[in-house]
């Protein structure tokens, strides 16, 4: 009886790299890798929190700004021209656009859609006024009260940062004081109302010095608060 040896084909020798040389492992260690990149992408950009202090709006928020001016009272041509000035400065600084709107031409769309500057006594600027149960202090004609209800002197400046209350994905930055005049100059370095706002949630001073400063208690992290 006669044998036939039979011969299998035996597999082309290829190249093995770090895979192996299976090419269908490769690229799907590829694709997997690719994916863990979008999906860290993806959830860096839906990362909303707000943490403060008052200079991390110009950090994660620079693209998103417009400034509000308050008009209700008799200095609203000096917070306007204010306003622009600064618009422009920081706009230079931070290479943004930033929109300048009165209190009173503000859409709704960039009340909820930016993160918001403000300027003006709350009492003269509609805008800070509607927020003003969100905010962090109490205000009162032209007195500022704190959260054990004392009531701040005049003269006084005050600046604070907290999550817009139309959209807390956004910051608000309120720029405010007893008289509007006060707040003209407040973050203008050189200026006899410069405040220097920047690595604390709020700020509040009196002619030249501080009288207090610090951070607001961040439980709620929609709604921040002043611990005395």
């Amino acid at each position: 009886m006669r044998r036939t040896d039979r011969r299998e084909d035996s597999p082309a020798q290829g190249k093995r790299g770090l895979f192996g040389g299976n090419v269908s492992v490769r690229y799907g260690l590829l694709t997997v890798l690719f994916c863990v990149v979008i999906v860290q992408f993806y959830y860096r950009a839906l990362d909303v929190s707000l943490d403060g202090p008052i200079d991390d709006i110009f950090r994660k928020k620079a693209a998103a700004l417009a400034i509000v001016y308050g008009t209700g009272g008799d200095s609203g041509k000096q917070l306007a021209d204010y306003a622009h000035k600064v618009s422009e400065l920081l706009g230079r600084k931070l290479s943004a656009v930033i929109p300048v709107y009165p209190d009173t031409a503000v859409a709704e769309k960039t009340l909820r859609e930016r993160s918001l500057i403000l300027y003006g006594p709350v009492g003269e600027n509609s805008v800070a006024d509607r927020m003003r149960d969100s905010f962090p202090f109490s205000f009162s004609g032209s007195g500022l009260i704190s959260a054990s209800g004392t009531i701040t002197p005049r003269p006084w400046r005050l600046i604070f940062i907290v999550p817009n209350p139309f959209n807390t994905s956004q910051y608000v930055l309120v720029y405010t004081a007893a008289e509007a005049q006060d707040v003209v100059g407040i973050n203008l370095l050189g200026h006899p109302n410069f405040t220097r706002g920047d690595t604390s949630d709020y700020v509040l001073a009196s002619g030249s010095g501080i009288v207090r400063k610090g951070f607001f208690d961040k439980e709620d992290n929609t709604r921040w608060r002043l611990v005395d």
